[in-house]
């Protein structure tokens, strides 16, 4: 396990480094290129297509879950592993005849309903190319990701998504350097798209041979499904509400400069969620096999990523908007910058993986109903906000309504993980979660104190450094005070099994 571990962490970080690269070039070149309008279209495009893809929810989890049964490191139970994953690629097929029917009908009413300049030609096409994307994956490739992820070797998902992604930007970046239409970066996406399937392709073929797809399914559903459905409905609306609230309210305009500071959160977010994901079949194989073990390393997972995180974001809030000023110079069709929302995203952001180690918890443990309600609660609470203020307060309107709705679900949660399935007291989770936030308040304060003095990347990647070192051995610091295993975990790193 420990082999497969840091084959995960190696791999994913390092491809998401490569990745996340090249995802700070393409928007800016899209900007300089085809202007606000444009990059703003391509951004509320990539929401609306995570809508549909609510047509497959529930079923990636729901496979996974029930996957982590079976799975116990290197033995596995091959009967009921192909049936689960018989039914799942069913569930898969079935769906995704809805959604190509859907994606055809969205591309002829989407240009109508977006306030954008673009012809109706080009909104069209981008959005059926987009759409045919998705199709080929949700019918091929998703099912096998989640029989990689559960069986710990995300490092070949991270593999083969590194070249997707390196061929997708590749495509992008040519395109708008030769300033054609950019209907041809989505057929570009559609072929990286073939690629990756072949790719997918080769590596089961080779090692998952034993597989059996042709086992009965008759009248067999994967467990809690429907309860997925609703919790990832739920979570769609609550995590892609804001751009589509902007660009029907306001404008795509309005939803580039909110897609600008989004994709700088969302950078360092997917860094670390990469690894998150790679590891967290740890947390599902451990719950079933050592509850007491699982204990700790559930403390242990909510110390390393929340202090992780946060020592991330406090740099994220100090050098967002030089950053922002350095990447829009020279786009004169809108202001971009605004001191409000950095604080704004920075939350979002945080409170988000307050109930992430939790929330998967909750669903490995058989709770997803119970959470299904919530995550709907969460979610009407944050569309309803944002409709609301969105009109009077523009983009922080929106950003803000999502940081008040965040702290139902982070407090149900947490309660539900310890009090009902831990069976023991909340005040372990409390103490981590607390001594974090304050730690990344306080330094929050003393922001206006330092002035810096940034004319270039350069600066601030020099910043960066600094301010990451700095702020790492602060938060490591409290996380070790607030949970003393995270020394005794130090300690031991390097030991061998």
């Amino acid at each position: 396990m420990r082999k497969n571990n840091l084959k995960n962490i190696i791999y994913t970080f390092l491809g998401q480094i490569i990745v996340l690269g090249l995802a700070l070039i393409v928007p800016r070149l899209v900007l300089t290129s085809y202007g606000s309008d444009t990059n703003g279209l391509i951004s509320t495009v990539t929401q609306i297509m995570s809508y549909l893809a609510l047509l497959e929810a529930g079923i990636g989890q729901a496979t996974r879950n029930e996957l982590y049964q079976y799975n116990h490191g290197d033995t596995y139970d091959k009967s009921n592993i192909s049936l689960v994953m018989s039914v799942s690629r069913k569930s898969y097929r079935d769906i995704t005849k809805v959604y190509a029917v859907l994606v055809i009908l969205l591309s002829f009413i989407l240009p109508v309903v977006i306030n954008t300049d673009l012809n109706y030609l080009t909104v069209l096409l981008v959005v059926l190319i987009e759409g045919a994307s998705g199709v080929v994956s949700f019918y091929f490739v998703q099912n096998w990701m989640n029989l990689l992820a559960v069986d710990g070797k995300q490092y070949i998902n991270s593999n083969i998504d590194l070249i997707f992604k390196v061929l997708i930007y590749l495509v992008k970046i040519g395109i708008a350097l030769s300033g054609i239409s950019i209907v041809f970066m989505e057929i570009g996406f559609f072929i990286a798209t073939v690629i990756k399937l072949l790719l997918y392709r080769l590596y089961i073929n080779k090692y998952y041979k034993w597989i059996d797809y042709q086992k009965d399914t008759e009248g067999r559903k994967l467990k809690d499904r429907k309860a997925y459905i609703v919790s990832e409905v739920s979570w769609t609306v609550f995590s892609s509400t804001d751009l589509i609230v902007l660009s029907i309210f306001c404008s795509t305009k309005s939803s580039s400069v909110y897609s600008i500071y989004s994709m700088i959160f969302l950078t360092i977010n997917k860094l670390l969620d990469a690894v998150y994901t790679s590891l967290k079949f740890n947390l599902g194989q451990s719950f079933h096999n050592n509850e007491e073990e699982y204990r700790k390393t559930h403390d242990l997972f909510n110390s390393g990523f929340i202090g992780i995180i946060s020592a991330l974001m406090i740099v994220a809030y100090y050098l967002c908007l030089p950053f922002v000023s350095l990447y829009t110079d020279g786009i004169n069709d809108i202001d971009y910058i605004d001191n409000t929302l950095p604080m704004g995203f920075c939350l979002v952001v945080l409170f988000s993986w307050y109930r992430m180690i939790a929330e998967h918890l909750n669903g490995v443990a058989g709770y997803a109903k119970p959470l299904s309600k919530i995550s709907l609660i969460e979610a009407a609470t944050n569309l309803c906000l944002s409709i609301l203020l969105v009109n009077k307060f523009g983009i922080k309107g929106v950003l803000y309504a999502t940081v008040i709705a965040l702290p139902i679900k982070i407090i149900y949660c947490n309660w539900l993980a310890d009090k009902v399935i831990l069976k023991r007291s909340i005040f372990n989770t409390v103490k981590i979660l607390g001594i974090n936030a304050i730690i990344f308040f306080g330094l929050a304060l003393v922001k206006d104190k330092m002035p810096l003095t940034i004319n270039s990347y350069v600066d601030i990647l020099k910043y960066a450094v600094i301010f990451t070192l700095i702020s790492s051995a602060i938060f490591l610091t409290g996380n070790i005070i607030a949970n003393r295993n995270v020394l005794t975990f130090l300690k031991g790193f390097g030991k061998k099994d």
